[in-house]
């Protein structure tokens, strides 16, 4: 597999949330190898919503945790959101009837030049022009990345 990889939220969580250590090992994986490899990729909104979940809604770990995993991930931000993905996020929406959220990661990932969207919560293998939808915990992504 070569190419961008674009992580959804819940790969970040998983990788903290002690609740699933399977999935939490696979994410942990995952994060470190496309880290290393430089082709992991997130947006300013899986950052936020990383630190919220992590912080305050799960509370998996403290805020000062919480705010250290998201400054590693920092260099990672290379996926825009500004009026363009808004733009591409009502694009995608009116395709796929995705949520909106979903939509904007989407959207962002695909302004990025991600070829693979990360995530168990969206159809496995579906294509939204050159970006394809896959699940992690499905496919060994994390033996393919260089």
């Amino acid at each position: 597999m070569t190419g961008l990889l674009f992580v959804d939220t819940s790969l970040l969580i998983y990788s903290l949330d002690p609740a699933n250590p399977g999935k939490r090992a696979k994410a942990v994986e995952l994060l470190q190898r496309g880290m290393r490899a430089g082709v992991l990729i997130t947006s300013p909104q899986s950052l936020n919503e990383c630190y919220q979940v992590l912080a305050m809604k799960k509370r998996l770990v403290p805020n000062d945790e919480a705010r250290a995993f998201v400054s590693a991930l920092f260099p990672t931000c290379r996926a825009p959101l500004d009026l363009d993905t808004v733009k591409l996020a009502w694009e995608t929406e009116t395709l796929t009837r995705y949520s909106w959220w979903d939509c904007l990661l989407l959207a962002a990932a695909r302004q990025a030049g991600c070829s693979y969207f990360l995530t168990e919560g969206l159809k496995d293998e579906h294509m939204i022009e050159s970006l394809q939808i896959l699940n992690p915990f499905v496919h060994d992504i994390t033996a393919t990345i260089a």
